[in-house]
């Protein structure tokens, strides 16, 4: 069986934008965490990465800003999805049996804007969120000759269940959990992921 994963990451302007976003917004974070009279708000970065299904299969993986005012949750998203190509011949071989398989390989970059509702509960947190995207979409032969390149717009989503510190002196820590997420778009998926994320998560009260 040959596997192949098409992963164009040093011409990804999309990926390099999101990455410096995301060391900007650490280094700020930092900052005002040393200052104990500022009240910080709701505000982490995440890194997440996992397996989708949809019209194709693969992996997944990218990131994410999260800012929440009250309940509500602001997302700007970076999501990469990766299909895995198969060669029919050799599959064929192996497997001689009436089993789907594709001489394609494909990639897609989708960059979103999400709004949604988030509850904490003590330790964790759960969240749903939805809004408009941006993909870009390539399909390639497994030889990596050209077959077709598409811009879309599409609805992305995502639901949340995330686990962090209940109580600490500190409010600028670390979580994780899982991600549900997908878009409906030219190339729909949905896909599961491990999560991990780093800011403020919740409002602490302080014991001084």
């Amino acid at each position: 069986m040959y596997l192949k994963f098409n992963l164009p990451i040093t011409k990804d302007k999309i990926l390099q934008r999101s990455l410096s976003l995301l060391i900007f917004m650490f280094i700020g974070l930092q900052g005002i965490s040393q200052n104990e009279q500022i009240d910080p708000p709701i505000i982490y970065a995440e890194l997440f990465g996992g397996g989708y299904g949809g019209e194709s299969g693969g992996i997944l993986w990218g990131s994410e800003v999260n800012y929440q005012i009250k309940k509500n949750l602001l997302t700007l998203r970076y999501t990469k999805i990766n299909d895995i190509g198969f060669s029919n011949e050799l599959f064929a071989a192996l497997v001689p049996l009436p089993v789907p398989v594709t001489n394609t390989n494909a990639y897609a970059d989708e960059i979103s804007l999400l709004y949604g509702r988030r509850k904490i509960i003590n330790g964790h947190s759960i969240s749903l969120s939805i809004g408009p995207s941006y993909n870009f979409y390539s399909l390639n032969n497994i030889d990596n000759s050209e077959k077709q390149k598409v811009r879309a717009f599409g609805a992305a989503f995502e639901t949340n269940i995330k686990w962090f510190k209940k109580e600490k002196k500190n409010p600028f820590g670390f979580s994780y959990g899982a991600k549900l997420s997908g878009n409906i778009s030219k190339n729909y998926y949905i896909g599961l992921s491990a999560v991990v994320g780093l800011g403020w998560h919740k409002k602490y009260i302080s014991n001084d």
